[in-house]
């Protein structure tokens, strides 16, 4: 072979690699999301922000980040902004954030717009990931200043990580689920970045009645330099497999994502499955990424509880800030008025009837959902001066419930009440840590004098919604409020021992019955305080023995029914066979004194379980 053809077809050859591997390093930016929200501090006074947020996506190892994108609302009062990354998070000593461990790069804002960073030396991303973040100062915030941060709509952990000079001044904080994520963007270059790559992120548990069509979202994230119009996907589930083509709108920017709806095939059996939904296609083309397939699971039960979730709210007339509690529960009876069961324990005023709080109360006002997160009656986890208490109970709400109560309540006489809650579990169990407590509503509560005007510190303050006006544009002092949801008795709060037995048995109620005494509503003075028996309800709380949650919920006027009424179905039915079982489960032929439960199996197949004292 000649020498010369040799070395130049070498060098040739050197020359087309180096231009194809040129050529396969590509640009991709990478997001956490679209920019949809605005965040700030409420601090109120001139401090310095540093925020991040943590890069650790697998799909993003090996490449370099080239360029930091950072966008501003406004640049009025910003100074001294930069740029920065680290492999921790820098430490904070006396109220500052040390110098991050990478690098550090000064940049000036454009208002409502990005500003682009370019790094002298790009920066090649480990497993391990990394702290991407800015820093800036700001002068004391007027209304239009307030919020110089921003952010996505969606939240995640480390997807926001905040430290100031003021409000979070000792370590950065987390401020998942409580504001969306940075809105940063990034650019990477290098090899192997995808045109068409969608990730099926995540998938839900699901759970579904037999028989019925199940529908849920399963999440997406664009991992490609194109932007995403269509996907192809399958669903799969006990042997069954369908595929769908649905329109989507993804940005040409890694990271991005969205919620596709889907359906899954019906299942007619009850019991646990494993779903899969795998993405095929992406714009028509095969999906090139490496994690295409999203696993869930599916419960599948005869009948499907639903979730009323419960908000506690603890105020008092004394109390200035208390309105907007009054005011919070209000909206959520006129949004939600059939499902939504607000219970509101008053303090210091005549509505009082008791000190002793099923939650803990660090001050006035609180709230709590389910006695298992602390809340604002007004604003939810919302910012302060938003009406957000409705998506916080909504998200309550989409907690699957472990039974379903119908309640059915009747007077025995003039002065007393009798409440019986119908519980329905949908599985079978052995154990039963679940037990009832009845509470007393009163609505339309009214008075005149000290003690039922409501103190108000909203009067003449602005930026609150129109739902405030009547404090907003009031006095300090507001008489002649209707109180409404305000407790005025109840059973044990932990729950009344024995209220549910097991073994439970599914799709099969079980009844329990409390009776009010009228002439014992009473408040902290010992004064009755029933005002109109025609605006009192009854609340059946579902008690999770374990956590002290409330599990579930139902409400029901006095003298009505919630849905499951045994008289009305031993009217539609015959007893077909009736047994009696004992307080530990035990068939008994011939009850004799104590307390027993009742079978009865209807001609319809419902079964009626009661307790009864022989």
């Amino acid at each position: 072979m000649n020498k010369k053809f040799f070395v130049c077809a070498i060098v040739a050859l050197l020359a087309f690699g180096g231009q194809a591997a040129l050529a396969q390093e590509k640009e991709i930016t990478y997001s956490q999301g679209d920019p949809t929200e605005l965040w700030g501090t409420n601090y109120g006074k001139a401090e310095t922000y540093d925020v991040a947020m943590l890069m650790n996506d697998k799909a993003l190892a090996g490449l370099k980040i080239k360029q930091l994108r950072v966008p501003f609302p406004f640049t009025e009062g910003i100074s001294e902004a930069r740029v920065w990354l680290s492999k921790q998070l820098p430490a904070i000593k006396s109220g500052k954030m040390q110098s991050p461990d990478i690098v550090a790069v000064d940049f000036t804002p454009v208002a409502d717009d990005w500003a682009t960073i370019t790094l002298d030396e790009p920066y090649t991303l480990t497993e391990e990931g990394v702290y991407v973040g800015y820093s800036f100062k700001t002068e004391k915030p007027n209304e239009n200043t307030a919020q110089p941060v921003v952010t996505t709509k969606y939240t995640s952990t480390n997807g926001f990580l905040v430290h100031t000079t003021g409000k979070y001044r000792t370590a950065f904080h987390d401020l998942y689920p409580y504001a969306g994520q940075l809105a940063m963007e990034v650019v990477l270059t290098g090899n192997g970045i995808k045109d068409n790559a969608v990730e099926a992120a995540w998938a839900p548990e699901l759970n579904l009645v037999a028989g019925q069509t199940g529908k849920g979202t399963f999440e997406i994230i664009n991992h490609g330099r194109q932007g995403v119009q269509t996907i192809e996907y399958t669903v799969s589930i006990d042997g069954q497999e369908e595929n769908h083509q649905v329109d989507v709108e993804l940005r040409p920017v890694f990271g991005v994502f969205t919620d596709v709806d889907f359906q899954l095939p019906v299942v007619a059996e009850r019991g646990g499955y494993d779903y899969t939904v795998t993405i095929t296609k992406v714009n028509g083309q095969p999906n090139e990424d490496d994690y295409p397939t999203a696993t869930g699971r599916a419960n599948v039960y005869n009948t499907l509880p639903k979730h009323r979730a419960v908000l506690e709210e603890y105020t008092g007339t004394w109390c200035g800030y208390c309105p907007r509690g009054f005011v919070g529960l209000e909206e959520m009876n006129r949004l939600y008025p059939d499902d939504f069961i607000g219970i509101s324990y008053h303090n210091g005023d005549p509505m009082e009837i008791t000190s002793n709080f099923p939650s803990p109360v660090s001050g006035f006002p609180d709230a709590w959902l389910d006695r298992v997160s602390q809340t604002d009656a007004f604003c939810g986890d919302s910012q302060p001066g938003t009406f957000g208490i409705d998506k916080a109970w909504e998200r309550r709400c989409e907690v699957f419930a472990p039974a379903s109560i119908d309640i059915e309540t009747q007077w025995t006489d003039n002065d007393h009440l009798q409440a019986t809650a119908h519980t329905t579990f949908p599985i079978d169990s052995d154990e039963c840590p679940y037990e009832l407590c009845f509470a007393l509503i009163q609505d339309g509560m009214t008075g005149t004098g000290s003690g039922w005007n409501q103190s108000n510190y909203y009067n003449g303050q602005s930026g609150w919604p129109a739902s405030m006006d009547q404090f907003t544009q009031g006095k300090s002092s507001v008489s002649g409020l209707v109180f409404n949801d305000v407790i005025v008795a109840r059973s044990s709060v932990a729950g009344l021992s024995g209220s549910l037995q097991a073994p439970i048995v599914a799709d099969v109620a079980q009844s329990y019955s409390y009776t009010f005494d009228m002439n014992t509503v009473v408040n902290t003075s010992k004064e009755n305080i029933i005002q109109d028996k025609n605006l009192l309800r009854v609340v059946v709380l579902l008690i999770d023995t374990r956590t002290g949650e409330i599990a579930n919920a139902n409400k029901c006027t006095a003298g009505h029914n919630t849905g499951i009424d045994a008289t009305t179905l031993s009217r539609d039915a015959s007893v077909d066979s009736v047994s009696y079982y004992n307080l530990q489960g035990q068939l008994v032929s011939s009850p004799q004194h104590g307390i027993f439960v009742r079978s009865e199996k209807l001609s319809n197949g419902k079964v009626i379980t009661r307790k009864i004292k022989m």
